[in-house]
């Protein structure tokens, strides 16, 4: 396990979903249950960033030692908010930023991506397709994050230093955003 934060936005409405998709059912726990699991594999600490029903999240992860739960109160304004409340209690030198819908990236994604690092931000493609995890420096998460106007968080990554990398893993585009998306997940169970 390394020294490296990993920040899990949980925050949204899953609007497109038509249910909170979180808690969905995943294995033998949730989609976000899984997320986390994943990312302790590699990182030694996850950020959660709660919004919507953030009792319930709060409820069910204060008491892992390697859970740290922040909220952000405006989560309704969409996800770079949420990012940027998660980016507050990052303490160490590099952090990973992915959403809790993406239960399939695995250690070893987070292990090639770290392998990777450098200054500024690694931005990873499957097939040309932008996916999670994205790492990034402190230096460069805090200057992203400072940008006026930001309207998403890798378009303020892009504006600094970063490197877009090819990896060969499909579970890194494979967010669970609609019905149809959970269906295709359960048939992996």
């Amino acid at each position: 396990m390394m020294l490296v934060d990993c920040i899990i936005t949980a925050a949204g409405l899953s609007s497109r979903m038509g249910r909170w998709k979180m808690m969905l059912p995943w294995r033998e726990g949730t989609i976000l249950d899984a997320s986390i699991s994943n990312a302790l594999q590699f990182c030694s600490r996850v950020i959660v960033v709660t919004g919507f029903r953030a009792e319930d999240l709060q409820a069910r992860y204060r008491h892992q030692d390697k859970v740290t739960l922040v909220h952000n109160p405006d989560y309704e304004n969409g996800l770079v908010g949420s990012v940027i409340t998660g980016v507050r209690a990052v303490s160490t030198d590099y952090c990973f930023i992915t959403p809790g819908d993406l239960p399939c990236l695995h250690g070893n994604i987070y292990r090639e991506m770290w392998a990777l690092r450098t200054d500024g931000a690694i931005l990873p493609h499957y097939h040309g397709t932008p996916g999670h995890p994205v790492l990034i420096d402190s230096p460069g998460l805090q200057q992203a994050i400072a940008r006026p106007d930001i309207c998403s968080m890798r378009q303020a990554l892009m504006q600094g230093k970063h490197r877009c990398v090819d990896l060969d893993h499909p579970e890194i585009i494979f967010d669970i955003d609609t019905p149809d998306d959970f269906r295709r997940l359960q048939l992996l169970s």
